[in-house]
């Protein structure tokens, strides 16, 4: 991705949360400038994508370790103040997500949120049902120590049997019936999809060489739907996952940091990262007309495109 950007004669400069804490961050509000190691730009574009606080190094105690990361999610947060245009990975939670798609017509597998599994029996009438987390499947739970919480499909009765309290709120979801599940790529209008074929939900994950993809045309249905959800959550790129039932898109979850060079590669395609260049290309140049930069040239105005991953 960088270098299609570079090619376009772009600039882009990347900070990751495991260098952060050494990276001479300083951001000036009111020239809406930024000091990243020594170099002063004022960025047009900024995607945050998998930056989080607990990657962060921190030599010091528990309390300055959660202050930290706590201050550092802050920031990244607000970039926006400083930036020409955002790409944000701030989509609303999968609760508010499933709400937003039915009130749009979308069909979802219907859903119960729960500390205890076995009060989600009652609830459910399919006989599987699908167990994941609420939040992200991976926990990092100190840095450069990556675990993941993977979806799991379970006989509904087993919930019955199961110990009580998991201590955490988590997902449970009637097994939607489906001929194939669909990845699709919002990038600001258009929908690039991928039909992803697996034995178990965590095989992306854990058993990839288990995993069978190909790019596919967005069906209408498909497309319409992507677009409308991201419109609800005003995104401008995010991942939706689908299950097609009967001809009919359910939709799952949408993740706006999600990632697509694995499918391309699996695929032979590269379809959603020249798409992606696009927008960001795009993006770039309307904040640098915006900014009135003598003739839109760059050499002109100190610029980046920021990744925060």
């Amino acid at each position: 991705m960088r270098s299609l950007l570079r090619r376009a004669g772009i600039p882009c400069l990347r900070l990751d949360a495991e260098a952060a804490d050494t990276a001479g961050l300083a951001v000036e509000l009111a020239s809406r400038t930024v000091l990243l190691d020594g170099v002063s730009v004022r960025p047009t574009v900024t995607w945050i994508r998998h930056f989080g606080g607990r990657a962060i190094l921190s030599p010091h105690d528990a309390v300055s370790s959660a202050f930290a990361e706590d201050s550092w999610n802050a920031l990244t947060g607000q970039l926006a103040a400083v930036s020409g245009a955002m790409v944000t990975s701030q989509a609303p939670g999968i609760m508010t997500q499933l709400a937003l798609a039915a009130e749009h017509g979308i069909k979802v597998p219907r859903t119960v949120v729960t500390t205890d599994l076995a009060l989600a029996h009652d609830f459910l009438a399919s006989d599987l049902v699908v167990v994941k987390a609420l939040h992200q499947h991976f926990v990092e739970a100190e840095p450069g120590m990556l675990t993941g919480v993977f979806p799991q499909i379970v006989p509904r009765h087993a919930l019955l049997s199961s110990t009580g309290v998991v201590g955490a709120p988590v997902v449970v979801q009637e097994f939607v019936s489906h001929d194939s599940e669909i990845r699709a790529y919002y990038v600001r209008g258009e929908v690039l999809t991928f039909c992803v074929a697996k034995k178990a939900p965590a095989d992306p994950w854990l058993r990839p060489a288990k995993v069978q993809v190909r790019a596919v045309e967005a069906s209408p249905a498909v497309s319409a739907a992507a677009a409308r959800i991201a419109a609800a959550m005003d995104l401008r790129y995010g991942a939706c996952d689908f299950l097609i039932a009967a001809g009919e898109p359910v939709f799952l979850e949408l993740n706006a940091s999600g990632d697509w060079l694995w499918l391309e590669e699996m695929s032979g395609t590269h379809a959603v990262t020249a798409t992606v260049a696009r927008m960001l290309t795009d993006l770039h140049r309307q904040a640098v007309r915006i900014a009135g930069a003598p003739d839109g040239r760059l050499s002109n105005y100190p610029d980046i495109i920021t990744f925060l991953t």
